[in-house]
């Protein structure tokens, strides 16, 4: 998979977010700030992401994937 494919299939999800990804082949990070984690636990965060690639984590095609996901606000607390 590549990282154009991850972003891509993320804004579908979060169209406002703000992308950050490293990694190759099958294993990534990814950073996402968006407004629409808000009220959101950080599990279910972690899980509405890993949904968008349920098939590839099954399947073996992507092996790894690294989530921080937070709102523009709390990333801003944390630089405060």
């Amino acid at each position: 998979m590549h990282q154009d494919d991850i972003v891509t299939r993320v804004r579908t999800q979060y169209p406002d977010a703000t992308i950050d990804i490293a990694g190759a082949d099958c294993n990534f990070e990814i950073h996402i700030l968006s407004d629409g984690f808000a009220g959101q636990s950080l599990l279910q965060r972690q899980k509405g992401i890993l949904a968008l690639f349920k098939d590839e984590l099954q399947s073996g095609a992507m092996h790894a994937l690294t989530i921080k996901a937070k709102t523009p606000a709390e990333k801003a607390a944390e630089s405060s």
